[in-house]
């Protein structure tokens, strides 16, 4: 399983630089749906496996999330327009890579955002798969269904991040990123609480509401920060944020 995983990261990994805008007065909102997108994949994911794996199997709620991802591919595939702009490069190698993504990383602010991806990804992720332990055991005693059913809080990320990005447009990105961080932490300081109303329907709303405002604004900022390498700053946007859950996860 961990091997089919890691071989599904290599397939999907290629997928989101290449729709990293860099441009537009619509940058900030475009990049705010992507990702209130990506909050209704993760919400529908985890409540719906979790309701299959109390009432079924674990094996029969991979097998119904594999047939789904199987059918949305082939439909992603037959829908996507045709390219307008693409321009063939003979230029890539190793060498040109390493140049980009040194000058990426001595850049005077790209690193800074590639941490706020690796801080909030990380704190995001650990708080929610924490969260099941906790609320299985006593005193909360929640079933596996009603645990799944905390992600439902992912619907107040879907309107933050899409309203975020257009608000980060007309503000700037500045004040509504720091904002998301302070939501952030306000909600986890709620999930300390021992209550259960404080811990799922305050804290963890919270944590999800700064989330996303915060990646939202991070990763449309990337994208204007890289110039024409919006692909490699991506990938070493992604590789932070991606590791932020992993390490801070696992710490």
């Amino acid at each position: 399983m961990l091997v089919w995983r890691a071989l599904e990261g290599f397939a999907l990994g290629g997928v989101p630089p290449s729709r990293w805008p860099s441009r537009g007065r619509k940058l900030g909102f475009s990049m705010g749906l992507y990702v209130s997108d990506t909050a209704f994949g993760g919400m529908i994911g985890w409540i719906g496996m979790s309701a299959l794996e109390e009432y079924f199997s674990w094996r029969t709620a991979m097998s119904t999330i594999g047939v789904i991802d199987l059918v949305a591919a082939v439909a992603f595939v037959m829908l996507l327009p045709p390219s307008r702009r693409f321009v063939r490069r003979t230029d890539l190698t190793l060498r040109h890579h390493l140049r980009l993504w040194k000058a990426q990383l001595l850049h005077s602010r790209l690193p800074l955002v590639f941490a706020i991806g690796f801080l909030v990804m990380g704190v995001f992720v650990t708080v929610y798969n924490y969260a099941g332990f906790r609320l299985i055991a006593p005193p909360f005693d929640l079933t596996s269904t009603q645990c799944g059913l905390i992600f439902g809080a992912h619907l107040f990320g879907m309107v933050s991040s899409s309203s975020t990005g257009a608000l980060a447009d007309r503000l700037g990105r500045a004040p509504v990123l720091v904002s998301g961080v302070l939501l952030s932490a306000a909600g986890l300081a709620l999930t300390l609480a021992s209550s259960l109303a404080c811990v799922i329907v305050v804290g963890i709303v919270l944590v999800t509401i700064g989330f996303f405002v915060t990646h939202s604004v991070a990763s449309g900022w990337v994208g204007q920060l890289a110039g024409s390498a919006k692909g490699h700053a991506a990938s070493l946007y992604l590789l932070a944020y991606y590791l932020g859950s992993s390490v801070l996860g696992s710490f």
